[in-house]
This record gives C-alpha cells, sequence and structure tokens, in this order.
C-alpha cells in the first residue's frame, strides 16, 4: 500500500499540515501520524474520509501508481532549490 507515501504528497500539494487535515475531515491526528509512519489503516471509513477530502477514490489514495509515485519519488529534489526553464528555438544544423 501507497497510502503514507501519496499522503504525503497530498499534504505538500494542497499545503496542509496533520493537524489541519485532521480538523477538517474529522480523523484524529493519531491515526494520521500512524499512516504517515506507515502503517496500515484499521478504519476503512477515515481512509474513505480522507479520499473524500482530496476528491480521490480510496483506490488512487492507497494504490495510485502512475505520475503521482514519480512525483513523490522525486518531490525532495523538486523542492531542493529553484529553477528556471527557459525554453528557446534552436537552428537545424543538419
Amino acid at each position: 500500500m501507497k497510502l503514507y507515501k501519496i499522503l504525503k504528497y497530498l499534504l505538500v500539494d494542497y499545503d496542509i499540515n496533520l493537524s489541519q487535515l485532521s480538523r477538517a475531515t474529522g480523523v484524529p491526528r493519531q491515526t494520521l501520524d500512524n499512516w504517515i509512519s506507515g502503517q496500515e489503516p484499521r478504519s476503512l471509513s477515515q481512509v474513505k474520509v480522507i479520499a473524500d477530502y482530496f476528491s480521490l477514490s480510496i483506490d488512487q489514495l492507497c494504490f495510485e501508481q502512475c505520475a503521482r509515485d514519480t512525483m513523490i519519488e522525486y518531490q525532495d529534489e523538486i523542492n531542493a532549490g529553484v529553477f528556471e526553464i527557459v525554453l528557446r528555438r534552436v537552428k537545424n544544423t543538419n
């Protein structure tokens, strides 16, 4: 289950912390702490509340394997600095 990775990513993406998520959803802070530390959820209804908060299905929140994994994997590197990307046309030398 990838819940802890996806939840960490969502917290950064939505710019909220566990306390704010707990207050907004009613899921206890300790429960969210346990999930972030890698423990498996005990209550499917609590997972559903969190999934609804982020407008995701339970499958997406717990098991999504697409672009989120790549973003989560490289999140530290992305946040390591500010970069500027410049697009310019280059002449074809052929």
